[in-house]
């Protein structure tokens, strides 16, 4: 029985469509209605419809958004568009997507069922035919997605072009060039961003480009990460072919803020003529996408955009971020973000080199990491991860949008393990240390120990434990043992030996030394005293 999902804006629309497929008495099944593009995305994952009827107009994600993403996520779910007569271009749009057909609303019953016995029929024949070729093309799309980023890793050499031909590329003019596409981040609402699930943004982006490609470039194009589209690009050797790629580019940009509402910016490589240096240019793409941080998105960048810039370093100094350490260490959490956000987009509207931007932030990032390590939350703050991670992820980032979400997630994490762990203590980590060592004076007790138990680096704790206390935490514990002793030793009659074991001493011979140097008497001195007084 096939299924069949109907998605728009208006209920009465939903409504009296699925009313006149029930009243078909065909084998047509409506098992769900979506409001607009996203809803449709949850519902379609959920419960893989045959075929989708589709409004073109509606808020959040329109009718052509939704085909873009089903055709690449879901090629053998079906779509056809219903639209006004204004809409009629982005029904041209949609047939040219892959869309079976289109209705033009209002339209009669009759045209409906018409449309639905034909494509029973499409659909079932398709079925049959998908189910022998699913497989086969799984796997050839698979490793033809290796080979690419194989070529783009620099882990394939020449000798291996047969493999090209066995997954369907082929590179027939003399020069390729990378394109590396991106979303411009902050030309997205964080409440729509949020909303979808961010990869559906590189789909789409991939979706259009391939759409986009005309002769005479030749061009291969795959999502290599999550917010990465990359496009090989095979052109003839020409100077002609650089204002090919850039009217390629300025179509594709047009296009995405016109039908979508955000922008992207594209980061070109050079052109190379063996495969061998394909990955050269990859590097050089993402490097002029770098630029997108002082110079802004919604453009081409290319190497000629770096020679273009001149480089200007500027004074920087820790006193730049020392409100944000303040927040950070107070828990102010709504502060921190700010500051963050403030202290990047500073950085990016002050400083043209992306290069130096990037160390800045580091350095500000190693100074809290610094202080995660003396307060010893390094392991609740990065979960797992490491700081060299963290800082290899921070120079891949282009966009100063992401790069203030990422800053403000970690110091607001980081923020967080600091409020955590203060309420682990209800008085000064030093005075905890006092504390427990009059309580527990007979024990065997190292700075190591109380490094653990107070949540602190024992260096840290150290230093802290002499400006606080006024001498080491060892002299402090040594005091306190012997000031026991001795009082042992005026008012009992124990044994030498056994108020040196009840006094946390290993052995009686170090006992009796440390006694003598801090009292200048030894334990039998002291004692007798006592009895001549």
């Amino acid at each position: 029985m096939p299924k069949l999902l109907i998605v728009d804006d208006e209920t009465i629309f939903r409504k009296g469509i699925g009313l006149m497929i029930a009243e078909m008495q065909s084998e047509w099944s409506v098992i769900d209605e979506a409001k607009d593009g996203v809803e449709a995305l949850e519902k379609i994952e959920a419960l893989q419809p045959d075929l989708i009827i589709t409004d073109i107009k509606m808020p959040r994600m329109d009718g052509i958004q939704l085909q873009y993403i089903v055709k690449e996520r879901y090629p053998h779910i079906s779509c056809v568009v219903m639209s006004g007569y204004d809409d009629f271009q982005y029904a041209r749009e949609s047939l040219k997507l892959g869309a079976k057909d289109y209705l033009m609303k209002p339209f009669e019953r009759a045209e409906l069922y018409t449309l639905l016995d034909r494509l029973q029929v499409e659909i079932a024949l398709e079925k049959e035919q998908l189910t022998t070729n699913k497989k086969d093309k799984q796997v050839q799309n698979q490793m033809r997605q290796h080979v690419l980023a194989g070529l783009l890793t620099g882990s394939f050499s020449h000798g291996e072009t047969e493999l090209l031909d066995n997954v369907g590329v082929q590179f027939p003019l003399p020069c390729t060039s990378c394109l590396v596409a991106k979303l411009d981040r902050d030309s997205v609402t964080d409440e729509r961003y949020y909303q979808l699930n961010p990869s559906l943004f590189s789909v789409y982006i991939l979706q259009f480009i391939q759409e986009s490609i005309e002769k005479p470039l030749l061009g291969y194009v795959f999502i290599l990460n999550e917010h990465e589209v990359v496009a090989l690009i095979n052109h003839e050797d020409t100077a002609a072919s650089f204002a090919d790629i850039e009217k390629l580019t300025n179509r594709i940009r047009k296009g995405i803020r016109g039908q979508s509402n955000f922008t992207i910016s594209f980061g070109l490589g050079s052109a190379v003529k063996d495969l061998e240096s394909i990955s050269k240019s990859y590097k050089e793409a993402g490097l002029a996408l770098l630029y997108r941080l002082v110079i802004g998105g919604d453009r081409l960048l290319s190497s000629d955009t770096i020679a273009d810039r001149t480089m200007e370093k500027l004074q920087w100094h820790t006193a730049d971020w020392n409100l944000l350490n303040q927040y950070v260490q107070e828990g102010d959490l709504a502060n921190v973000h700010l500051q963050a956000d403030q202290f990047v987009t500073k950085l990016c509207q002050q400083w043209r080199d992306p290069e130096l931007i990037h160390e800045q932030i580091c350095k500000m990032l190693l100074h809290f990491y610094e202080l995660a390590v003396n307060l010893t939350v390094v392991k609740m703050w990065l979960q797992g991860t490491d700081m060299k991670q963290v800082l290899m992820e921070i120079y891949s980032i282009s966009s100063s949008k992401e790069l203030s979400e990422r800053c403000q997630k970690l110091l607001g994490d980081l923020s967080v393990c600091m409020v955590n762990r203060k309420k682990k203590f209800v008085t000064s980590p030093v005075e905890l240390v006092v504390r427990y060592v009059e309580e527990h004076y007979a024990e065997s007790i190292t700075l190591n120990m109380m490094a653990e138990i107070v949540y602190l680096n024992p260096s840290y704790l150290s230093s802290l434990f002499k400006s606080k206390q006024g001498q080491s935490f060892i002299d402090f514990l040594t005091e306190k043992r012997i000031e026991k002793a001795k009082a042992m030793l005026l008012h009992s009659d124990e044994k030498i030996q056994v108020i040196s074991d009840s006094t946390g001493f290993t052995n009686i011979r170090h006992f009796n030394r440390v006694f003598k140097t801090l009292t200048n008497r030894t334990p039998t001195e002291y004692r007798e005293g006592r009895q001549t007084s």
